[in-house]
């Protein structure tokens, strides 16, 4: 092979070593059937919290759709670069800790970049990156976030007002597909694909439990930022119990910083259907746990996105962010507090006694779930 054959274009190309159907099957660039060009190269600069990273993850058929045969790049922190292992609708996936990323925003051009956050870290980044077109947030020289559309200002001023936010009845995939000049029929759901390993491990620890009857998964957790988007210990035990009560096994999901609250809650459940799904799953092993329950419920957080991706319905309870801007797609149910003039404030605390979580009861909950056990248990 010269340096004339190779395609250059390719998607399977990899400079550094033989692409796939190569290595695989022999194939060479001037009689490979497998050839895929490149015909666009999109830069997704997302960046936030794991849960909001998922939830973008929607809008990726609808940037296909836009731009067929592209190769999308996302750009994002380290923390969150596992979700889009398996992802087929992402080429590649850049940490923003990395020197080797800044070098190749300095020196790469995309056809597209897209920013749908008015991030300061993501926009300088959306503005670094040399392109062609760009939609969403940049920065400019004196610091300031600019918005490149009318949806991109009209999103930036929700960000900014308690009131625009709290009168907002629209979902963030509306909001953000005008932000970024999509259509709106092409968002669907967020992707997060589990490898065959994840999923078969998932099912043989369920399996393995002896549960047997149904399973309802309870994400325990919600993230350090907001304290009251976490449901209170005291109703997690009272669900429990209702849940067990009904002949339902449990299943505890969280992370790292819900070891605690789990041990508490096997603890007060010994010789009961409660399980320990852990706390230091990876994202697929996360989604196959999901994937194993009939309903889950849960705070506004990662779960509510991952059980949207994998099709398993949610119970999500709600208190100081918007329940409005939350995408159940038609396979759930939103719990918010009743007579509360103060949801949807988006404080990290507050002082009210009373808070929001806590006048949540256990009784709508286990309400809530039933009809979503029973559509489960319906013949098809």
């Amino acid at each position: 092979m010269t340096e004339f054959d190779l395609k250059t274009d390719c998607r399977h190309v990899r400079w550094d070593r033989p692409c796939a159907p190569h290595k695989r099957r022999g194939k060479v660039c001037a009689s490979c059937d497998e050839y895929d060009p490149i015909r666009h190269r999109v830069l997704m600069v997302k960046l936030a919290a794991t849960g909001d990273v998922l939830r973008t993850t929607a809008f990726l058929r609808a940037i296909h759709a836009t731009w067929p045969q592209a190769k999308v790049t996302w750009l994002t922190r380290r923390s969150a670069v596992g979700l889009f292992d398996g992802n087929p609708l992402v080429d590649e996936v850049l940490a923003t800790d990395d020197a080797v990323t800044a070098a190749r925003l300095a020196t790469e051009t995309f056809d597209v970049v897209l920013c749908p956050d008015a991030d300061p870290d993501a926009a300088v980044l959306a503005a670094m990156a040399h392109a062609k077109e760009r939609r969403g947030y940049v920065r400019d020289a004196q610091g300031r976030i600019v918005p490149l559309n009318e949806g991109a200002a009209a999103w930036l001023a929700m960000g900014l007002s308690d009131t625009q936010k709290r009168a907002n009845r629209e979902t963030y995939q509306n909001l953000v597909a005008d932000v970024l000049g999509l259509d709106r029929a092409l968002v669907t759901e967020p992707i997060l694909e589990p490898s065959g390993l994840d999923r078969a491990a998932a099912r043989a620890f369920v399996q393995g439990l002896g549960a047997g009857g149904t399973l309802v998964g309870l994400n325990t957790g919600a993230g350090g930022r907001w304290a009251y988007k976490v449901w209170t210990k005291e109703h997690q035990q009272t669900f429990v119990r209702l849940c067990l009560d009904a002949g339902c096994g449990v299943l505890l999901l969280g992370g790292p910083e819900e070891v605690n609250r789990h041990r508490e809650l096997l603890a007060q459940n010994q010789g009961r259907a409660v399980f320990d799904g852990g706390n230091h799953n990876s994202y697929g092993r996360f989604a196959s746990l999901v994937e194993q329950c009939r309903v889950v419920v849960t705070s506004d957080s990662l779960c509510v996105h991952v059980a949207a991706a994998r099709k398993v319905p949610a119970v999500v309870l709600f208190g100081p962010t918007s329940a409005a801007e939350i995408e159940l797609y038609g396979r759930g149910t939103k719990v918010v507090p009743e007579a509360l003039d103060c949801l949807c404030c988006y404080l990290p605390r507050c002082d009210r006694v009373p808070h929001c979580q806590a006048l949540i009861e256990p009784a709508r909950v286990w309400a809530a779930v039933q009809p979503w056990l029973a559509a489960a248990n319906s013949p098809a």
